[in-house]
C-alpha cells in the first residue's frame, strides 16, 4: 500500500497577540516612577539646606553690624545744670539730656499705659514684631493713599532710637526687626518698657521720662498726673511740635488723643478720661528772656574751667540780671528795627557789666532763635577808633597831658598817610578835642611817638586778649577784638584804674555742698589815679561835645568812645557810668559794608536807650575819675601854668614831638 505523500508545511505568521499584550502591558515599569518619587524629599531637603545657608549668609550681613545690647540697663544720667540770675530767678536749665533711670513698674500704671495705648497696644502679646499691626497699618495706608499709621512696635522703636539711623532703607528695617527680636529674647517686657521710657526723645533736648518730667512739669516721673503722662506720651510722635515747652495747646490736643486711646484700650474709663481731658497741667518754664540763651551758652562753655563734672544736679548762681537783659534786648531789637535798614546793618551785640567785670546783660545778635552764634563773645571785629583810649593812655603815661596843643594835620609815617572821617584836617587843637573828635592823624602821631609795641602792651594790660599786630595802623583799631573783651578793657576807666576779667559765675553748688565760690579779685592797678582822671575827662568830652553826643545821658555823667572801621564795616560805642560799663557793636556777619553807619549814630543811640532804662531809679553818681578830679589838687603843671603867659602854655605839637623822638631833636 503506497503512502500518500506528506503535505508541505504551510508557513503561517504568528499572531501578534503577545506584542499587543506587551504594548498593553507597557505601564508596568511602575517601579522606576516610585523610585523617582522617593527622591523628591531629598531634593527638597537639599533645597532647604541651601536656603538656610543662603539665608544665614543673608542675615549674617545684618547681624555683623548689630551692636551689643548687653549693658542697656545701666543708667546713663547726664549732668543737670540750673543757671540762676543774681536774684535766684531761673535763666536756663542745661545739660539734663537724660535723667536717672526709672523702672516701669515703679511708675503709676497709667504712665506706661499711656505709651502702650498710643504707640503699641499689642505690646504685651507680640514677640517684638507685630504682624497684625503691620497688616493693619498697611491696610490703612493703602486706603488713604499715604502713610497714616506705622507698624513699628515699642521694641522696634527702642532698637531704632538706641542704635540705628533714621534712614528708611531696607537694610535698616531688617536690622530694626532683628534687634527687636533679640531684645525680646534678652529682656522681659517690663525691662524693654523701662528701656524705652528712659531712652526715647521727648523734645526740648531731653531723653527719658525722668528728664522730661522734670523739664516740663518740675516733678519726678513717679509724681506725674494722668494728663501730664498723656502729654509726655503724645510728644513722642513729633517731639519738636508736641512737647509742652514748644506748644502747650498742640501738646494738650495730642494728649486728648492719647487719653481716648487709653479709654479704648481699657486702661481708664470714660469719666476718668473726661476729667483728665479738661485738666490743664502747669508747665515749668524758664524765666529767662528769649535772648538769655547767649549768656547761658557762655556760662556752659566755661563752667568746666570752674568745676568738674558732678553726679548731682548743679546750681550755678550768676551775676546776670534778667530785667537788665530785657532792657538790653529791647534796645538792640528796637534799634535794628528802626534804623538797621537805613544803615544796612543786620546784626548787633551788646554787653553790659559792672565796673568790676560782673556781666549783667549779654545780647549776641538780633535774635537768639534766629542765630545762636554769640557775637558778643565770639565775633572778632576791628574796633576802629574805639581802640584809641589805649593809645591816649599810653601817651599820657609818656608825659602828654590832655590840655596840650596838638596838630590835626597831614602825616606820613613810612608811607602810611591816615586821613580823618571828614576828609579834611582841622589844624591846631587841644589833645582833649582831638580825642573827642576822634582825630586819626593825632592818634597815628601819638602811636608813632610812643611805639606800637607800647600801645599794644597797654591794651593787653587793660584786658585785650586777642592778638594785636604791632604796626602803626594799630592806632586806628585794625586788630580784631570781641565786644566782651573790649568792654571789659574799658572797665578800668570806670572803676578807678583796676584791671578786671569779665565774669558771670558767682557760686556753683549742689544740694549737699558748695563746689565753687568766687572771691573778690582784680588784676590790680593798671593805670595811675591821675591817668584815670585824665582819661575820664577825655571820654566825658566825647559824649559832651564830640562824636558820641548821641550817647549822652540826661542828668547822669557818662563817658565813652565811638569807633568806625574802614568802609563802615563795623560801628561801635563803648562807654560807662558810675554803675555800668556797656559796649555796643553793629555790622553784618558777612562783613559787608554798612551805609555810613558810624559809632556816633545807631550804636550810640542803642547805648543811650539801654543805659537810660537800666539805670532808672539809681542815684546819680559822678564817674570815678570825675570824683578824683573834684577832690584832687590841680596838677603841678597846671599850677605852674596859672602864672605863665598864654603863649608859653602851648607845648610843641605832637608831630613835632614825633620828629624829636625819631631824630633825637629837642
Amino acid at each position: 500500500m503506497t503512502q500518500k505523500p506528506a503535505k508541505p508545511a504551510i508557513y503561517r505568521p504568528r499572531k501578534k497577540t503577545r506584542s499587543v499584550q506587551k504594548a498593553d502591558a507597557a505601564p508596568p515599569p511602575r517601579a522606576p516612577k516610585a523610585k523617582a518619587r522617593a527622591t523628591w524629599p531629598y531634593v527638597l531637603l537639599m533645597l532647604g539646606a541651601w536656603g538656610l545657608i543662603l539665608g544665614g549668609l543673608f542675615f549674617s550681613h545684618f547681624l555683623s553690624n548689630l551692636p551689643d545690647v548687653g549693658n542697656l540697663m545701666i543708667s546713663g544720667a547726664s549732668q543737670d545744670i540750673t543757671i540762676l540770675d543774681d536774684r535766684g530767678r531761673l535763666i536756663a536749665r542745661r545739660g539734663l539730656t537724660q535723667g536717672a533711670m526709672v523702672r516701669a513698674e515703679d511708675l503709676p500704671s497709667y504712665v506706661p499705659g499711656a505709651f502702650i495705648a498710643i504707640e503699641d497696644r499689642r505690646f504685651r502679646s507680640h514677640f517684638g514684631v507685630d504682624p497684625i499691626g503691620l497688616g493693619r497699618a498697611a491696610f490703612q495706608n493703602a486706603m488713604t493713599g499715604h502713610v497714616v499709621q506705622g507698624g513699628s512696635t515699642l521694641t522696634q522703636q527702642l532698637a531704632k532710637n538706641l542704635f540705628l539711623s533714621p534712614n528708611r532703607t531696607f537694610e535698616r528695617k531688617m536690622q530694626e526687626a532683628m534687634l527687636a527680636l533679640y531684645l525680646e529674647r534678652r529682656y522681659t517686657k517690663n525691662q524693654i518698657l523701662t528701656l524705652y521710657l528712659n531712652r526715647v526723645y521727648f523734645g526740648a533736648g531731653v531723653y527719658g521720662i525722668e528728664a522730661a518730667s522734670q523739664k516740663f512739669f518740675g516733678k519726678h516721673a513717679s509724681e506725674l498726673g494722668l494728663t501730664e503722662a498723656a502729654m509726655i506720651a503724645g510728644s513722642v510722635k513729633a517731639p519738636a511740635r508736641y512737647n509742652p515747652l514748644s506748644d502747650i495747646d498742640a501738646g494738650l490736643k495730642r494728649a486728648r488723643i492719647v487719653l481716648k486711646a487709653m479709654q479704648e484700650a481699657g486702661i481708664i474709663d470714660e469719666n476718668t478720661r473726661s476729667l483728665a481731658a479738661a485738666t490743664r497741667p502747669r508747665i515749668v518754664r524758664a524765666n529767662g528772656t528769649p535772648g538769655s540763651g547767649w549768656f547761658a551758652d557762655w556760662i556752659m562753655a566755661h563752667l568746666n574751667d570752674v568745676v568738674g563734672p558732678s553726679a548731682e544736679p548743679v546750681i550755678v548762681e550768676t551775676s546776670f540780671d534778667l530785667e537788665t537783659q530785657t532792657m538790653a534786648e529791647r534796645a538792640v531789637a528796637n534799634g535794628l528795627e528802626s534804623e538797621g535798614g537805613k544803615f544796612n546793618a543786620h546784626q548787633a551785640a551788646l554787653v553790659a557789666m559792672t565796673p568790676d567785670g560782673a556781666v549783667r546783660a549779654m545780647v549776641g545778635g538780633r535774635t537768639y532763635g534766629g542765630s545762636g552764634f554769640n557775637r558778643a563773645t565770639d565775633a572778632v571785629r576791628q574796633p576802629g577808633s574805639a581802640f584809641k583810649p589805649f593809645v591816649y593812655l599810653t601817651a599820657l603815661e609818656h608825659g602828654h597831658t590832655i590840655d596840650e596843643t596838638v596838630n590835626d594835620g597831614p602825616v606820613n609815617i613810612r608811607g602810611w598817610q591816615p586821613t580823618d572821617f571828614e576828609g579834611h584836617f582841622k589844624g591846631q587843637m587841644p589833645l582833649i578835642q582831638a580825642f573827642a573828635e576822634s582825630s586819626n592823624s593825632v592818634a597815628a602821631q601819638l602811636t608813632a611817638e610812643v611805639g606800637p609795641k607800647e600801645v599794644a602792651r597797654t591794651a593787653r594790660r587793660l584786658g585785650i586778649a586777642s592778638p594785636l599786630v604791632e604796626v602803626s595802623s594799630l592806632a586806628l583799631g585794625t586788630s580784631g577784638v570781641t565786644p566782651l573783651e573790649l568792654t571789659g578793657a574799658y572797665a578800668p576807666f570806670a572803676n578807678g584804674g583796676n584791671g578786671v576779667v569779665p565774669f558771670g559765675v558767682l557760686r556753683v553748688k549742689t544740694r549737699s555742698k558748695v563746689l565753687y565760690e568766687r572771691k573778690p579779685s582784680s588784676l590790680g592797678g593798671v593805670m595811675s589815679a591821675q591817668d584815670d582822671m585824665q582819661m575820664t575827662r577825655l571820654m566825658s568830652e566825647v559824649t559832651a561835645t564830640g562824636t558820641g553826643k548821641a550817647a549822652r545821658l540826661d542828668e547822669r555823667p557818662a563817658a565813652g568812645k565811638t569807633g568806625t572801621t574802614q568802609d563802615f564795616r563795623d560801628a561801635w560805642f563803648v562807654g560807662f557810668t558810675a554803675d555800668l560799663v556797656c559796649g555796643v557793636w553793629i555790622g553784618n556777619d558777612d562783613n559787608k559794608p554798612m551805609i555810613k553807619a558810624t559809632g556816633g549814630t545807631l550804636p550810640a543811640r542803642m547805648f543811650h536807650a539801654f543805659m537810660t532804662d537800666a539805670q532808672q531809679g539809681l542815684p546819680v553818681r559822678p564817674l570815678t575819675g570825675s570824683a578824683l578830679m573834684a577832690s584832687a589838687e590841680p596838677p603841678a603843671t597846671e599850677q605852674a601854668a596859672a602864672s605863665t603867659p598864654a603863649e608859653e602854655k602851648t607845648k610843641p605839637d605832637t608831630f613835632q614831638r614825633l620828629l624829636n623822638g625819631l631824630f633825637g631833636g629837642t
